[in-house]
């Protein structure tokens, strides 16, 4: 029998892992990449003896990657070479002492109990049931393309209906604050939503969910960087016989009568496929790629979504040790409601930020030079700010120094050897980002969440497919992987929800 030809626009990480699956399925797949490596926006930098990641720096979600690499008989610790880290991370104030999070939920209660009477219990309290919504939603919710909703009148999420109910409809910031009342312990509660590309104000109190991770699944490091995630993709898809064609833009998408024939890259060379993944930027995909009178979201419908933020990503090597890091570090500021309503409501970046500064040399040291440190900071900014060269200089300026401020390091800016940036003309110009954001889609406020989301098939191409941060079920590498079984279960007719158990073969 003659394989299905698969054409995938894009070698992100959604795109991989669909290829892999697809592949080991019996299907002829072939990966198309704008740039001459894989990854997208999950990028990698050498600079000067540094390595940097440019993209994703938290491996959040570990029984998510466990999952996938089941289905290809392969462990994801071993073949990340994955670190547990101790402590988890640690947060500056901007006028309080640090706190350090160990990532145990003994250790880490004690440590409420110091900060508000009674905040140790209810901790654990907040995290058992956070753990119970987590795993309701992986089980029946993330796994979901929403194709058979009867699936959720079952005997297990009954009984918790009206408790999810609840948070659903209720803001984080609301759920958190009656819950703990030192704000400090609250910014530790919230934070999570920034990399969910949306405001504990605006979230619902759902994703409390999140918080699951941090006190009981613990945080770990791929050694040698996250760009191995990268690596290990391409050579489990390259174990299945996936191709991959570099340095090929695709233009266009064939399609003839309601069905996709294949596509066309910039060069004018033509492919023929059965199927078509794009794992591109939707709105670009439904706007540039995809022929005027099969777009199944026009621009009326971008223009009522909210996309994620922007952000300005500075990698930093510099000369020296910085010991009051840890690998991952939080920085927040006392605006805590005026930073979030500055980026997601007024749209215009603030004055001062909370930010987040990954130094992975502490605990891998092939990372930066012997005497030396490498730091990756994310500024979260406002979706479709487009700065001048001078304007992004003077923010990246702006923002190192307010974090040497807060780690209390005055010659920071001296110590600096290297430095490299990724800005919103950057997210806009190399993945066509929508609206220049920085985390690939739209943001998880409650009306593009779950069932909400836009969805990853195509309504009026019956071949045409989607997968990544911008579709189903939203923003992050865990998600992508995620998103990518649900692709697969697309085109397989699987309705129910759920993880796949096994690759079928085609027959």
């Amino acid at each position: 029998m003659t394989k299905q030809k698969v054409a995938i626009i894009g070698a992100g990480y959604g795109g991989l892992a669909l290829a892999n699956i697809l592949a080991k399925a019996g299907y002829e797949v072939t990966v198309y990449e704008k740039h001459s490596t894989p990854g997208g926006r999950a990028g990698h930098l050498e600079q000067d003896g540094f390595s940097f990641d440019t993209g994703p720096s938290w491996y959040l979600m570990p029984e998510i990657f466990d999952h996938y690499y089941e289905l290809f008989d392969k462990s994801a610790s071993e073949e990340l070479k994955l670190t547990r880290l101790h402590p988890g991370y640690k947060v500056f104030f901007e006028h309080d002492q640090p706190i350090e999070i160990a990532g145990d939920i003994d250790a880490d209660a004690k440590l409420f109990e110091t900060y508000e009477q009674g905040a140790g219990e209810v901790l654990k309290e907040y995290v058992a049931s956070s753990a119970r919504t987590y795993k309701l939603a992986v089980r029946h919710f993330l796994y979901s393309n929403f194709e058979r909703m009867i699936e959720f009148l079952n005997p297990e999420i009954l009984p918790h209906a009206v408790r999810m109910l609840r948070l659903v409809f209720r803001p984080l910031h609301s759920y958190v604050s009656h819950t703990v009342s030192d704000v400090r312990l609250q910014k530790i509660l919230e934070y999570h939503m920034v990399f969910l590309g949306t405001s504990p104000f605006q979230a619902p109190a759902l994703y409390s969910l999140m918080s699951n991770l941090d006190f009981t699944s613990g945080v770990y490091y791929p050694m040698g960087g996250m760009y191995r995630l990268i690596e290990s993709m391409v050579e489990i898809g390259q174990e299945h016989g996936v191709t991959y064609v570099y340095d090929a833009e695709v233009a266009h998408i064939l399609v003839d009568q309601g069905e996709a024939v294949g596509i066309e890259l910039a060069d004018g060379v033509r492919v023929d496929a059965d199927i078509v993944v794009s794992n591109s930027d939707l709105h670009h995909t439904e706007m540039k790629l995809v022929p005027d009178e099969y777009r199944s979201y026009p621009e009326r419908y971008w223009n009522r979504r909210e996309p994620g933020p922007g952000a300005l990503l500075v990698m930093l090597g510099v000369k020296g040790e910085l010991p009051m890091l840890r690998h991952h570090n939080l920085l927040f500021v006392d605006d805590w409601r005026g930073n979030f309503r500055a980026i997601y409501e007024d749209k215009e970046i603030p004055e001062a930020a909370s930010l987040y500064v990954c130094n992975p040399s502490k605990t891998d040291p092939g990372v930066a030079p012997t005497g030396t440190e490498n730091l990756f900071m994310l500024v979260p900014m406002p979706a479709s700010v487009i700065l001048s060269e001078d304007e992004q200089a003077h923010h990246v300026d702006k923002f190192i120094a307010q974090f040497a401020q807060m780690i209390e390091v005055p010659d920071l800016m001296e110590r600096i050897i290297t430095k490299a940036v990724v800005g919103p003309q950057d997210f806009l110009t190399q993945y066509y980002s929508w609206q220049a954001n920085a985390l690939g889609g739209q943001s998880h406020i409650l009306w593009q969440s779950a069932m909400f989301r836009t969805p990853n098939k195509s309504k009026r191409v019956t071949n045409l497919y989607y997968v990544g941060a911008s579709t189903t079920p939203g923003i992050g590498l865990p998600m992508c992987l995620i998103g990518a079984e649900l692709v697969y279960k697309r085109i397989k007719g699987d309705k129910h929800s759920g993880p796949i158990e096994r690759i079928e073969m085609e027959t």
